[in-house]
């Protein structure tokens, strides 16, 4: 029953600048991005370099200095802010995990008798979770995880944050660090489910990361982030791999073999680069 805000065209971050208070430097300065409907960008900067700012921008919890944030030709301001975060799913690095159930955690903030749970198995379908929650867990969903999520392994506590993001569908999905609580195993098992995710049952989506080629496995375009103030350097599509038997792989089987994946990163990485050095 939440009220979204109508997004149909594109995203456009206009001239953003943002100061924190009483800092006597710029993190933002005269951004300008535009995220086109039903598109999946990957914005790459190093760990520090404003990366999460730029994020909240885009979430609407902070509000710039200069510059305006336009959703289709609407400019987000305190009038339709809360409507603009309702049509936002966001999966952040770590997740917030209460001492309750499987389905109260998914369906995070909705009161317990108002629970969808047609919804829940939905969204834990996409996410690659209903069948770990339907085979392993004693109450299925109704299974309480302990206190920050104890009971379950890291990748388990993502795909939770994941399903939780996707339940009310929602006009953008915002990515912020998805692997960057994980460990390596965990990691590259959620990398390749959402590459199956991403590319069936998604429209608009946004992933910040530090890593290049995470950012070109899952995006058809990536915004490399630097300097200081925080600035686009550089706009590329990624390499075009879908024909190989490496990306027949990702879509094919829920997981690879570590060599597998840390062998087709490592193709990714370096055409991404040779495309960035070419264009710079």
């Amino acid at each position: 029953n939440k009220y979204t805000l109508p997004f149909n065209e594109k995203i456009t971050l206009s001239q953003i600048t943002y100061n924190y208070p009483n800092a006597s430097k710029s993190v933002l300065k005269n951004i300008n991005i535009s995220i086109s409907v039903n598109k999946r960008i990957g914005i790459v900067g190093k760990t520090g370099s404003g990366k999460t700012t730029l994020v909240d921008i885009i979430l609407g919890l902070l509000n710039a200095q200069s510059g305006d944030l336009h959703v289709d030709d609407q400019i987000i301001d305190k009038n339709n802010q809360k409507s603009w975060q309702n049509s936002i799913g966001y999966v952040p690095q770590k997740i917030f995990l209460t001492d309750d159930t499987v389905a109260a955690n998914i369906a995070f903030g909705v009161d317990v008798k108002d629970i969808e749970y047609d919804k829940i198995v939905q969204a834990s379908k996409i996410a690659n979770l209903h069948e770990f929650v339907t085979n392993e867990l004693p109450l299925q969903y109704r299974t309480s995880i302990g206190e920050r999520g104890v009971r379950l392994s890291g990748g388990q506590s993502q795909r939770i944050g994941i399903a939780r993001a996707l339940i009310f569908k929602p006009k953008l999905l915002l990515l912020d660090e998805p692997f960057g609580a994980l460990d390596n195993l965990s990691r590259e098992l959620i990398a390749t489910e959402l590459v199956g995710i991403i590319k069936k049952e998604l429209g608009t989506v946004v992933m910040v990361t530090h890593s290049i080629e995470e950012a070109a496995l899952l995006s058809d375009e990536v915004l490399i982030m630097g300097g200081n103030p925080l600035r686009l350097i550089k706009r590329f599509t990624p390499p075009n791999v879908s024909g190989s038997k490496s990306w027949q792989k990702l879509g094919l089987r829920k997981s690879l073999e570590v060599k597998d994946f840390q062998n087709y990163l490592k193709i990714i990485r370096k055409i991404s680069y040779e495309i960035i050095e070419k264009g710079l």
